[in-house]
């Protein structure tokens, strides 16, 4: 008796241009973010930005990380990676600052 092994095949989609359009906001939507960074730590001065909503934003960020991680859909983990990257720096500069 001989055991073949099943060969699946997998049809590759096309990217389009919505998809390309995804992508780039996938990246560049988290990156926004850098000049409430730059402002917090440039002035070493916080007491104009919210902690309450920073931290919310950032525990957000680690929901749908973890979402993304577990259903293995990479674009999800990039872009809250990158969110909560940013966030996470946000809410340190909070915490220093006000």
């Amino acid at each position: 008796m001989v055991i073949h092994p099943h060969h699946y095949s997998v049809k590759k989609q096309k990217r389009g241009p919505l998809d390309l359009l995804v992508y780039f906001f996938m990246i560049a939507t988290p990156l926004f973010e850098i000049p409430q960074a730059i402002a917090i730590y440039s002035s070493k001065d916080a007491a104009s930005v919210s902690l309450l909503t920073w931290s919310f934003f950032w525990a957000a960020s680690v929901v749908w990380f973890m979402y993304g991680y577990k259903n293995r859909l990479v674009p999800i983990m990039v872009t809250y990676g990158l969110y909560f990257i940013v966030e996470a720096v946000i809410v340190a500069g909070i915490l220093m600052y006000s």
